[in-house]
């Protein structure tokens, strides 16, 4: 896709949770679940003195994302307009790592920075905890330090039919509370998650995909998350689901199936909310949760359509003032 005139506009992928996330090799790592959502974001530069100071609470993550940018630029500013898909927060589609990773990317074109979406990784790691979604394809990722990022190439045809229950949970709190100390058994599991998920995505199997996947979800417990909801293996199993994944640090869960393969959100809410298919609900009639169909993609920045740029909101950073010498400053003779 070629950008238009004037500066370019950058988009990065929500995700829907993950696929695996757990111990391995010392530390914690993920393999994200990108989505066919999208952040898109532009940016220009200008002069400090004409950005605005303050900024919402919803973006403060971008601006500090910025002002890494601009932490080695004094006397400079950018402003950044953010836009696309309108992503739920704190649910688990790692809407702040979309908006971040589409800013980063944005803010380094304007500046005329050599981007990269490594370049963006590590600028959006010093902010919080990052998903692999801001890297190619699908990612083996230390989400925390960045010291692992292995390519496993990218995603077989899936669909994802995405359950979003209520509630919230913060990425950066969600960090600080894992445990130090884990069972034998545990990081077994997730060791083998690992291997099983990336083989599959190696091979082009779906089902060793969603076997990881479902793993993964039953493992989660070990790390305070929450089970599944009553009933939703009974779903997976009426709606011949590949696997079952979820947000580990959100709300949100999927039903993996192939492409050609993949029911209606309709059916799958009829059977979550109302038992038709399945002896135990999942959630009460009239729930608040809601199922949305969505395709598995692999992740990176990528240069978008400006008309993507819908529902913008705008924000301004700013880095260092200049330093003058005594030279600079003292009267012409």
């Amino acid at each position: 896709m070629q950008a238009s005139a004037g500066p370019a506009t950058w988009a990065t992928p929500a995700t829907c949770g993950e696929l695996v996330q757990g111990f391995g090799r010392g530390r914690w790592l993920q393999i994200a679940a990108p989505v066919d959502l999208y952040r898109t974001a532009r940016a220009v530069v200008v002069p400090p003195a004409h950005t605005e100071a303050g900024a919402s609470r919803r973006y403060a993550k971008v601006k500090r994302g910025l002002q890494v940018l601009l932490r080695d630029r004094p006397g400079r500013g950018l402003r950044v307009t953010l836009g696309g898909d309108e992503i739920p927060r704190g649910s688990g589609f790692g809407s702040s790592t979309a908006d971040l990773g589409a800013a980063l990317r944005a803010g380094m074109d304007a500046l005329g920075l050599r981007g990269s979406c490594e370049a963006v990784v590590r600028a959006a790691l010093q902010v919080e905890p990052t998903s692999g979604s801001l890297l190619p394809g699908l990612v083996l990722f230390d989400h925390r330090g960045g010291t692992i990022r292995e390519p496993l190439g990218p995603p077989p045809a899936l669909n994802i039919l995405c359950i979003r229950l209520p509630g919230v949970v913060d990425t950066v709190t969600f960090n600080r509370g894992l445990p130090t100390r884990l069972p034998e058994h545990a990081l077994r599991a997730w060791r083998d998650a690992f291997r099983l998920c990336a083989d599959g995505i190696a091979h082009g199997d779906p089902g060793k995909i969603g076997a990881a996947a479902t793993a993964s979800a039953a493992a989660a417990h070990h790390l305070g998350c929450p089970p599944a909801p009553p009933g939703l293996e009974a779903c997976a199993r009426a709606t011949t689901a590949l696997g079952i994944l979820r947000a580990h640090s959100g709300t949100v869960w999927g039903l993996l199936y192939p492409e050609e393969e993949t029911p209606t959100p309709e059916e799958v809410s009829d059977i979550l909310n109302h038992g038709v298919a399945v002896t135990a609900p999942v959630l009460p009639a009239r729930s608040s949760a809601t199922v949305a169909s969505l395709q598995l993609i692999g992740g990176g920045c990528r240069v978008a359509p400006p008309s993507e740029m819908r529902l913008s909101s705008q924000l301004d950073a700013r880095g260092p003032p200049e330093v003058r010498s005594e030279a600079d400053a003292a009267p012409p003779l």
